[in-house]
């Protein structure tokens, strides 16, 4: 005889994502329409002020492109 019993399991699944900077729904597990972002992640180390702390944002691709012309340098492109 065989005994099932239901289990619920939790995992943590990506529902959302906003634009840090302009506030933009870029991404949502219900929505068909799709946008590419980027994520950021860094772990600041012993020569910064922020020394043990992780900063992570994302940030859509239109407030990318606002924020790569501000730069002196541009960054370095390559296409795949």
């Amino acid at each position: 005889m065989e005994k099932f019993e239901k289990k619920i399991i939790k995992n943590n699944v990506l529902s959302e994502v906003y634009c840090n900077k302009c506030g933009k729904l870029i991404y949502s597990e219900d929505s068909k329409e799709k946008s590419d972002y980027i994520n950021i992640t860094k772990e600041w180390g012993y020569f910064s002020n922020k020394d043990m702390e992780t900063h992570s944002f994302d940030i859509c691709e239109e407030c990318y492109d606002k924020l790569i012309k501000t730069f002196k340098f541009q960054p370095t492109r390559t296409k795949r």
